[in-house]
């Protein structure tokens, strides 16, 4: 049992390692000033937000308040994203302890490196994105693994799921549809309506009927997507096919991995021959497509594969194929979890259809979904070997390494660029030099922008008539920074 928990505690440590090497970026800037003015202006400014801007009064608090204090938010981001591997281990309850321990951190430190500058290490994106998802895996945990709940449970569970949906509003989807969802279970179960499962899908409509009704986020859309807004909603689903494909698979390889990991154990289950050898040969473009994507990063070749009819329509298959598989595991194994995570995973990135706006963070549910769902598979049916944990253990040793030394070259880069800042001050020049950061780190890193531009100024305490030049510094091996 100590074990157990040395191993957390030093997950833990090791991400407030990087979280207290990598400085603040991009709409962090303008949070830091926001936050400066003292707790009064941040929940002013929150509130006011909702009714300006955005639907996201709790996220925009947490923002507000942990950007200023940054400190503590490096300790609590790192203990929130070791509770993800920790819920996530709790969850499918492993055979397999080690091998299932090794695979579950690399769903982190494995995630797309865009994902990972947008979920981990960006204060704004990570409160808005990552914040929520420890919230819900404990939620559907307890709910899913306890029959009886005190009262005080019951006020609590309540409440929370009443603010989840406050952080971001495609989670506040997948809330409600995990509330109907365990809704369903029990009554199919039991023969009975759960009055404190009812209860919980009430609440979570309630947090999601906030959300959608904020005149900031409509205001905000309007203002954004006016050529998006006019499409009916079969047209706003056809423009956005090529962006779910993307998001969901393609620039997700360990995802795709343990999807294709999956789908060879469920096929072994197939009595015929011809079924399980097609199968076997519809997963491996997947394969193909999402590695000619990681090559495509690493070289700097553009991919928008995602565009073609035939990706499209090959992913749209995968999905189908997959789902048949889970759900006749379903039948012979009687586990609903792997098909109900798979499915969660799923609606997470579908709500987003009817959506303009794309990016790696928010596809992170679905990504930690959908990897809990494959899984929770993949420990019913893998034979723990000690060559298989020696390997997995090297390739998380590669995973640790490489973002430890990445970011301690930003954090060099970072003291060097502070220092030409300090000393262009001193001198009172009117032309600032820093060089830039590598595009795969803290989103909006490089003020290139005129908003980011302008905060970037006033969080330095930089003239407005300065004009600031973006130095080029080619990184060694995408991790050495050189002077």
């Amino acid at each position: 049992m100590k074990k157990d928990y040395i191993k957390y505690i030093l997950l833990i440590i090791f991400f407030c390692f990087l979280l207290f090497l990598s400085p603040i970026s991009g709409d962090d800037w303008g949070n830091y000033l926001v936050g400066s003015l003292g707790f009064r202006h941040m929940i002013g400014q929150a509130l006011g937000m909702y009714f300006d801007w955005e639907s996201r009064i709790i996220s925009r608090l947490l923002i507000n308040f942990f950007t200023y204090h940054k400190f503590l938010w490096n300790i609590v981001n790192a203990v929130l994203i070791v509770s993800i591997i920790y819920l996530i281990m709790q969850i499918i309850k492993p055979r397999h302890p080690k091998t299932m321990f090794l695979l579950t951190t690399f769903v982190i430190l494995g995630m797309n490196v865009f994902t990972f500058s947008q979920v981990i290490v960006w204060v704004a994106g990570n409160i808005t994105y990552l914040f929520v998802i420890p919230l819900l895996l404990g939620y559907l945990y307890i709910v899913y693994h306890h029959k009886k709940y005190s009262y005080k449970m019951i006020v609590l569970l309540s409440f929370l799921n009443i603010i989840m949906p406050l952080f971001v509003e495609h989670m506040g989807v997948c809330l409600v549809f995990a509330n109907i969802c365990l809704l369903l279970f029990d009554y199919l179960k039991n023969k009975k309506l759960n009055k404190a499962i009812l209860c919980y899908l009430l609440c979570s409509l309630l947090g999601l009927v906030i959300v959608l009704i904020s005149p900031g986020s409509m205001k905000r859309s309007m203002i954004e997507n006016p050529y998006f807004n006019k499409l009916n909603l079969l047209a706003k689903i056809s423009y956005n096919l090529p962006n779910f494909v993307y998001y969901t698979y393609i620039v997700n390889p360990y995802l795709v991995v343990l999807l294709c990991l999956t789908i060879y154990y469920l096929a072994k289950a197939i009595s015929s021959k011809i079924f399980k050898i097609g199968i076997y040969i519809l997963s491996i473009p997947a394969f193909i497509i999402t590695l000619y994507y990681l090559f495509a990063c690493i070289k700097g070749i553009s991919f928008n594969y995602q565009n073609n009819i035939g990706v499209i329509l090959y992913f749209i298959v995968f999905t189908i194929m997959y789902f048949i598989l889970l759900l006749y595991n379903y039948k012979q194994m009687k586990d609903i979890k792997g098909l109900f995570f798979f499915m969660l995973g799923l609606v997470s990135n579908l709500v987003m259809l009817i959506s303009p706006t794309w990016g790696f963070r928010t596809d992170f549910g679905s990504y930690v979904f959908l990897c809990l769902s494959a899984l929770i598979i993949i420990d019913k049916y893998i034979t723990e070997h000690k060559l298989i944990i020696r390997i997995l253990s090297v390739v998380l040793l590669v995973g640790i390494c490489f973002y430890g030394i990445l970011y301690i070259n930003v954090a060099r880069l970072n003291y060097d660029n502070e220092q030409i800042i300090k000393k262009m001050k001193e001198d009172k020049q009117k032309i600032l030099n820093i060089v830039k950061y590598p595009y795969y780190v803290n989103c909006n890193i490089n003020p290139e922008n005129s908003y980011h531009l302008e905060k970037f100024k006033e969080y330095y305490h930089i003239d407005k008539d300065v004009k600031v030049n973006l130095i080029d510094n080619h990184w060694q091996y995408f991790i050495f920074y050189h002077k």
